[in-house]
């Protein structure tokens, strides 16, 4: 049964995502965000986008709906007036919590901060417009992030004193874990880590908990794929490529941004550029198998016909611009980069017959910390959640 923690017993990463995060005006491009959300839509009606007399099958059977947006997310932190300030969150229904999963001989605990999510429309017929200032909602979601490791057992329910025996250490590839709730009906679990930076003298900072996650200077983000169909036989030569067009009709095709959509991690590139960070703290997690267990994706009946989602994999980064953030704990920037998996189910001849694609479902953002506790933040921001 999980319980109320205190902050300190969180790791480094967990304790700086808590509180209220949102899109920063200065990280813009031709006054759009630098977030970019790359999502084909399955569309029997679809017209093909190819020219007369190329190869079956035809570009049909599916839409793009790509597009700039902004988000605001907010970790959770304690009530308990207590812990610090940076913690603190007056307001907080779901608190910092630890959960005990005992297993007979050891005990694996799971430290867990809770978020929620928003995202809404930065262009296109959704996007701010008379009347919706902030553009319309596209995306919902809450969850967990866990830090998993391992110690003795209590001896009966409570204790204080312990069961002897081996506690085996939790697997180094699996130390976090990101659990998803999205109201489509999908369902995450993912596995993970944080990356780890040896040097000595950052084991014995002030920041507690995994000190040596901090890391000196940028990430290093490399170009991501075109996030065409996997293994499929959808052609994707430019001259015909939808991806590779600049497409605004509504009804149809929407891909504002073909820079973006055939580099999704180019947002972040950008942004890399505009704070230049003199740290960071990398972590990612994967429904992908790993050493030591896998994750899980679940999708109710519906989409499980028609858009089932198989795969779901990301990376994040806090950044710091702050010369002396080991010392400080100064985050004030956190980037990501997700990737789901979707199996759809594309028609190249209006709904006569099916093939099933697997398409890459790309988003990436850089949001920034709004001052405050995440309660004050909530009621200082007009796009937080309401």
């Amino acid at each position: 049964m999980p319980c109320a923690i205190r902050s300190d017993e969180l790791a480094l990463f967990q304790c700086l995502l808590i509180g209220t995060w949102e899109n920063d005006p200065k990280l813009t491009e031709k006054k759009r965000p630098l977030a970019y959300n790359v999502m084909p839509l399955p569309q029997n009606e679809a017209q093909p986008h190819r020219p007369a007399g190329t190869p079956l099958p035809k570009y049909g059977g599916f839409i793009l709906k790509n597009f700039t947006f902004t988000e605001t997310i907010r970790f959770n932190g304690t009530a308990k007036k207590k812990d610090s300030p940076l913690h603190q969150d007056p307001g907080a229904v779901a608190v910092v919590a630890g959960a005990p999963n005992r297993g007979g001989t050891y005990t694996q605990f799971a430290h867990a901060v809770f978020y929620e999510q928003q995202v809404r429309f930065a262009e296109g017929p959704q996007g701010p417009r008379k009347g919706h200032p902030h553009g319309d909602i596209v995306h919902l979601e809450n969850g967990a992030w866990l830090h998993l490791g391992s110690r003795h057992q209590d001896r009966g329910p409570y204790g204080p004193e312990t069961v002897k025996g081996q506690v085996l250490d939790q697997p180094p590839y699996i130390t976090i874990a990101k659990q998803i709730a999205v109201p489509h009906g999908n369902s995450v679990l993912a596995l993970g880590s944080v990356d780890l930076f040896d040097k000595d003298h950052y084991k014995g900072s002030a920041s507690g908990i995994q000190a040596n996650t901090i890391i000196p200077g940028a990430p290093i983000i490399p170009d991501a794929p075109v996030p065409y169909p996997i293994d499929s036989d959808i052609a994707t030569k430019p001259y015909y490529d939808p991806y590779a067009k600049k497409l605004s009709a509504a009804n149809d095709y929407e891909n504002p941004s073909v820079e973006w959509t055939l580099n999704p991690n180019y947002p972040l590139q950008r942004a890399l550029e505009i704070i230049k960070p003199k740290f960071h703290i990398h972590f990612r997690v994967t429904t992908n198998p790993l050493f030591g267990g896998d994750g899980v994706v679940t999708n109710i009946p519906f989409e499980n016909r028609k858009s089932k989602v198989t795969e779901y994999w990301a990376d994040y980064w806090l950044l710091s611009t702050d010369p002396k953030a080991p010392r400080s704990m100064k985050f004030d920037y956190l980037m990501y980069n997700q990737t789901i998996l979707m199996e759809m189910k594309i028609s190249h001849d209006k709904g006569k017959t099916e093939k099933t694609y697997t398409f890459p479902h790309v988003t990436c953002n850089t949001v920034k910390k709004v001052p405050g506790t995440p309660t004050e933040a909530r009621k200082a921001t007009p796009t937080a959640l309401e």
